[in-house]
């Protein structure tokens, strides 16, 4: 069944690859297609997106051969971002299953063959969403963006990392402050299994960043 955007507005972001297009996804401002908040584009995401073309041009960031697992990934403007400008990786974006249908679709207007949708949820306790490719093959680079919005999210998320995330695993968080007591408890859970550094400014895309969107990169301890 084709997927309907009545009750969407797409959204453009530049990216600085030469030879790519804009990425353009479509995005539920109003709530009206009833998917929740992983249905808009919010700013944490877009600071996301742009750190990763920032440091792709700057010759930082080279991810050839690599896989790489967003969660949380909602329209897909993270994702879509770092599968158009590093063509030679595979992007494996995933959330609830309620959010697949838009999120197949961003992934198919963008063209972007290295990416693929799939459900996952961090908060469903089952073993199962772990228990297959992902524990016996486990990510490069996983990505987070604006995935703390929540106390509730916490601690699954937290587990779900540590679950996922191997010895040589990238983990790249990125969040907008709006409860910093409550955000600081995901970062004491995050630190038991993890190290972590924040990445400042000077690193970032020198327009597309904000003092109230934070940047973190991780590994296992």
């Amino acid at each position: 069944m084709p997927f309907d955007t009545n009750n969407y507005i797409e959204y453009e972001l530049e990216i600085s690859r030469n030879e790519a297009s804009p990425v353009r996804v479509l995005q539920d401002a109003t709530g009206a297609s009833r998917c929740g908040v992983g249905s808009t584009v919010w700013d944490a995401g877009l600071v996301m997106a742009k750190y990763l073309d920032h440091q792709t041009q700057s010759g930082n960031l080279d991810l050839s051969g690599k896989t790489v697992l967003e969660l949380g990934s909602g329209t897909g403007i993270v994702g879509i971002t770092l599968a158009k400008l590093q063509p030679e990786c595979t992007v494996i974006l995933t959330d609830k299953d309620e959010l697949m249908p838009l999120l197949k679709h961003n992934i198919e207007v963008n063209s972007c063959k290295n990416a693929a949708a799939e459900t996952l949820d961090w908060c469903d306790s089952s073993e199962k969403q772990l228990s297959g490719r992902w524990e016996k093959s486990l990510p490069d680079v996983i990505l987070v963006s604006d995935g703390i919005w929540s106390s509730e999210l916490h601690k699954p998320l937290a587990d779900t990392l540590a679950r996922l995330a191997g010895e040589h695993t990238r983990v790249l968080i990125g969040y907008e402050t709006r409860k910093f007591d409550e955000e600081a408890k995901f970062v004491a859970l995050w630190s038991q299994a993890f190290r972590f550094w924040d990445i400042k400014p000077k690193d970032q895309h020198p327009v597309m960043q904000s003092e109230d969107i934070y940047l973190f990169e991780g590994k296992r301890k």
